[in-house]
């Protein structure tokens, strides 16, 4: 039997840090190989150009990829943690803000209350399909480091079935 992962799916933010750590890659090689190979005073805008884009691009690239990895591995953390609280689903938001593919996500909102009163709102991972119509139980688990709740996962793959997108 294998052990589940948290899900997180492809994020704007790791499509972006691949594509700048491309081209900063990209763009760093073509003004380092043109460094040794022309030594004129008119090369050298080219190559300050390229590889100074470059250096920008690498190092913006690699900041998102960072920070995308260090988000997948919270996630993971928080859920092979086993520390969880139990949130009612409050409501099923169409993000029309975000397109991706033409098509608008969905997010599922949720709702704590801690002994305090204080009412915590969590957000789901987005979804791309309506999940009202296919949850199993109003009540979902939700990932805590212990008293943080900023650093959270939302548990929605274990109230809907498992839905196959063709």
């Amino acid at each position: 039997m294998t052990q589940r992962k948290a899900k997180s799916g492809m994020s704007v933010r790791l499509i972006l840090g691949i594509i700048l750590t491309i081209m900063g890659a990209s763009y760093l090689g073509v003004g380092y190989m043109t460094f040794f190979r022309d030594v004129r005073e008119e090369a050298l805008i080219f190559q300050v150009v390229f590889g100074g884009l470059g250096i920008v691009f690498l190092a913006v690239g690699i900041i998102c990829l960072f920070l995308e990895i260090r988000k997948r591995w919270r996630s993971n953390r928080l859920f092979k943690s086993g520390n969880y609280i139990s949130a009612e689903i409050s409501e099923v938001v169409w993000c029309t803000n975000i397109r991706i593919n033409s098509r608008h996500p969905y997010q599922v909102m949720c709702r704590y209350q801690d002994m305090g009163g204080n009412v915590h709102i969590f957000k789901s991972r987005y979804l791309f399909f309506d999940p009202e119509p296919l949850l199993q139980d109003r009540m979902v688990r939700v990932y805590v480091e212990n008293g943080n709740f900023g650093h959270y996962y939302v548990d929605i793959d274990e109230v809907l079935p498992n839905v196959t997108m063709h």
